[in-house]
């Protein structure tokens, strides 16, 4: 299995000599055994602002079995040391906070939708921060963006993975951005097609995977959508086209419809079921990718209205229709599956 550095450093020279042994620790097990063959990992990245921070998270609203360790899923924490993931995942250092003190962003529920599929653990690594835009602070052409810190965490972290013994595979990347760019700037929002297929050839690039698969969620914001207190947001359905245009012409990469996913009052942040949706979702785009169906046993949290652009069916029709028959609202709450 795994272990974060502080076991490793007086751990790892007894497992070199092929010793197998037990470790117990105030809060979880690790079992541990080399035999001189080095395991493989699936690593997955997450990036972008607010929305993947997990800004407006709530500790208590997570279901107690998402408030436990995920035994099968090692998380990058804020102390740069990979350790067994459960929430409180934020704030990390560098995502300027989150508006309950702590909180969590959509990887509970990816990690524990892809996990469920697995018989080996996989690996997450985010870095995201509130308020950001494509345009400049997250583009990959200017030195020191971002996206830069972004890839030296994510480096930092393949370095430490394969200094605990594993062969790193970079599996996913998943994206949450563009709000910022579609707030007042016409210029960002019209360049935002250009700089997000520029920004994925980039990170292919610079991992060294051609095919790497790119996920990420649609704004949810729309044309002259009021926020409080951040005003209203002029270029939502540029950017949410460019989006889409992306996902059109740009291979290995799928996007998430997000406009009906739970909100905070301030019509712009995900609540607590709204990023649990988000992460739920992210993780049957992924599977769904590796398999060519939907592989997930539980279904959609959130009723994602059809597009007459994207080529996806909800899987939880019944939802659907209540949603277009009026007797639910879009931010009505839903009853997770785990």
């Amino acid at each position: 299995m795994f272990y974060p550095k502080w076991v490793g450093k007086w751990l790892k020279p007894i497992a070199a000599k092929g010793i197998s042994l037990t470790v117990l620790t105030s809060t979880f097990v690790i079992s541990f055994s080399l035999s001189g063959r080095t395991a493989s990992i699936q690593l997955f990245i997450l990036a972008g602002q607010s929305n993947m921070v997990g800004y407006r998270s709530t500790m208590d609203d997570l279901p107690p079995d998402l408030q436990q360790l995920q035994s099968s899923v090692l998380w990058y924490d804020r102390q740069d040391e990979w350790v067994t993931l459960q929430a409180p995942t934020e704030p990390l250092p560098f995502s300027q906070g989150v508006a309950n003190s702590q909180g969590f962003g959509p990887e509970i529920t990816l990690a524990a939708t892809i996990s469920t599929h697995f018989n080996q653990p996989i690996a997450l690594v985010k870095y995201a921060q509130n308020g950001t835009n494509l345009e400049t602070q997250w583009n990959p052409y200017i030195e020191g963006s971002l996206y830069h810190q972004m890839l030296d965490r994510v480096q930092q972290a393949i370095a430490d993975l394969s200094s605990l013994g594993y062969q790193v595979e970079i599996a996913g990347f998943f994206w949450m951005q563009g709000e910022s760019d579609a707030k007042s700037d016409r210029y960002m929002a019209s360049n935002y097609a250009q700089n997000f297929t520029h920004f994925i050839s980039r990170l292919r690039q610079d991992l060294n995977q051609p095919e790497l698969p790119v996920i990420y969620g649609l704004i949810p914001i729309v044309n002259q959508q009021s926020t409080t207190p951040f005003g209203t947001f002029e270029y939502g359905d540029r950017v949410r086209e460019a989006q889409i245009h992306v996902f059109q012409s740009v291979a290995q990469t799928r996007v998430v419809e997000t406009l009906y996913f739970s909100r905070y009052a301030d019509n712009l942040h995900l609540n607590s079921l709204g990023l649990m949706s988000l992460g739920h979702n992210f993780g049957l785009e992924w599977l769904q990718m590796q398999c060519g169906s939907p592989c997930s046993r539980h279904p959609v949290l959130d009723w994602t209205k059809p597009s007459t652009i994207l080529p996806f069916e909800p899987l939880n029709l019944i939802g659907r229709q209540c949603l277009n028959s009026g007797i639910i609202h879009s931010n009505s709450p839903t009853v997770a599956p785990w």
